[in-house]
């Protein structure tokens, strides 16, 4: 398995350092696996649970009991080199993109950098892979040297995208990739992630709270509620025939 995860639990505590609150337990005892090639879903309402997963299995947030592991290898015990090495293979795509670049930076040089990294690209030959990439994800390369304001909320995705893939990974972690778009957007955006796993052959974790972006995109799906899995399944069998309550409200409301 890629990723493997094993009666995680997660509880964020409140208070100060003498008055320690009971707390919220954001991930209560969540286990499940990702396989290379796979397509996960995570999907459940705000609070679920959900998004602190996705920062767990990056290492954002540390996790209070369980075990995580990336090909094998424990994610928490990772020294600096085995940390440098996952983040190249594990990379993420978040909700808003304008997050993801340092604004004094045009858009080439950010993509740029991703090469560099690797170092498996002649100097000389970077410009012409971040306008190949560019182009990959449906943008002019004549962009690469405008600024990130400069660009559409639609474009500054698309970019997040090629900087993402510019370190060849092996996961991509979506995090609401599409719901800051507008609905004309988003659609684009989607079938832009359906065809680059096709030919980057990546694995792909999506986070969101929207089932029918699930139903589109992931083979499989986790539905959350409250820190904890309630469901899970291949996607279309889990939308045609839930078993949860919440389950079936989630359905019901995507209608």
């Amino acid at each position: 398995m890629l990723v493997a995860a094993r009666n995680l639990r997660k509880t964020f505590r409140s208070g100060g350092l003498f008055r320690r609150g009971a707390g919220v337990l954001a991930l209560d005892d969540v286990s499940f696996s990702l396989a290379e090639g796979e397509s996960l879903g995570v999907v459940g309402e705000s609070g679920s649970g959900k998004s602190t997963l996705l920062r767990t299995i990056l290492r954002l947030t540390p996790y209070d009991a369980g075990s995580v592991t990336f090909d094998g290898a424990e994610i928490a015990a990772m020294d600096r080199g085995a940390l440098r090495r996952f983040r190249q293979r594990v990379q993420p795509v978040f909700q808003n993109p304008y997050s993801t670049f340092n604004p004094r930076f045009s858009v080439g040089a950010s993509i740029a950098l991703g090469f560099e990294l690797l170092g498996n690209v002649d100097k000389a030959d970077i410009p012409g892979e971040v306008a190949r990439l560019l182009d990959d994800v449906g943008l002019d390369p004549d962009l690469a040297s405008a600024l990130p304001h400069q660009l559409s909320g639609g474009q500054r995705q698309r970019a997040a995208i090629a900087r993402a893939l510019a370190v060849k990974p092996d996961l991509l972690l979506l995090d609401e990739p599409t719901s800051a778009l507008d609905v004309s957007v988003q659609a684009q955006v989607l079938n832009l992630f359906k065809d680059l796993q096709g030919r980057y052959a990546f694995s792909l974790m999506l986070v969101t709270h929207d089932l029918p972006v699930v139903t589109f995109m992931c083979d499989n799906v986790l539905v959350m509620k409250s820190g904890a899995i309630v469901e899970r399944g291949e996607t279309g069998t889990l939308v045609r025939d839930p078993e949860s309550d919440y389950t079936r409200k989630l359905v019901s409301s995507a209608v």
